[in-house]
């Protein structure tokens, strides 16, 4: 089966109508990466779905090698038929399966470790860490847990009127907020922080929230 470009925009018109500022995320790290002025880099996007990130950063940073990781072989088809070139590799791999030292100067992963347990998800930001070169960097993008349950009843019903403000019907709408805690698991900011530090990061930032996603830095020193 060959997948479109029409597909991915219609994957990623989706996931639009469910997550605020989602183009944001991406925007995120190019600007960080343009700070520091890296160039010449080694990717590694665990997640890739389409290849949004790719997509977003391919003419505004110089890239070396980007390596799309999915656990979906549709997906990867997908992100393979649109950015298969000299320099991207294509892999069906997990986070927690990273088994690689020393390799990337960046590592992405925009929404995925939330679907984690607490075990799988200390694995996954510890192979991250150890996957990175020195100086490399690891970005994380998740749905996030508040710190009362009062603030995760008033967050969680103004990201249901969001998304039915762009699109979803109310039954759509009210079924995605139900995964909360049965198939994504939200920790909260300071526990993303105790957990990126406890496997290594000494330099860990919060670049960016809204709603109830949030965008983590961790920088290998």
């Amino acid at each position: 089966m060959k997948y479109t470009a029409f597909e991915a925009d219609e994957y990623d018109k989706k996931i639009r109508q469910t997550l605020p500022y989602y183009e944001d995320f991406y925007k995120q790290v190019l600007d960080i990466l343009t700070v520091l002025g890296k160039k010449d880099i080694v990717w590694l996007d665990i997640g890739c779905g389409t290849g949004k990130m790719y997509e977003t950063a391919q003419q505004k940073i110089d890239i070396r090698e980007f390596v799309f990781a999915d656990i979906s072989e549709n997906m990867l088809d997908i992100s393979k038929n649109r950015f298969q070139k000299a320099g991207n590799r294509f892999e069906k791999k997990a986070v927690q399966e990273i088994g690689e030292y020393e390799k990337y100067d960046v590592i992405t992963a925009v929404q995925v470790n939330h679907y984690l347990s607490e075990k799988d998800r200390e694995l996954a930001v510890k192979n991250c860490y150890q996957a990175l070169k020195k100086g490399g960097i690891f970005f994380s993008f998740a749905n996030i847990a508040m710190n009362s349950e009062k603030g995760k009843q008033i967050v969680l019903q103004r990201w249901q009127d969001y998304q039915i403000a762009n699109g979803k019907n109310s039954k759509e709408a009210n079924e995605h907020m139900k995964r909360y805690g049965t198939e994504y698991f939200p920790i909260t900011v300071n526990a993303h922080f105790e957990t990126m530090q406890k496997c290594g990061f000494q330099l860990v930032e919060l670049i960016w929230m809204s709603y109830m996603q949030a965008g983590f830095m961790g920088i290998k020193e």
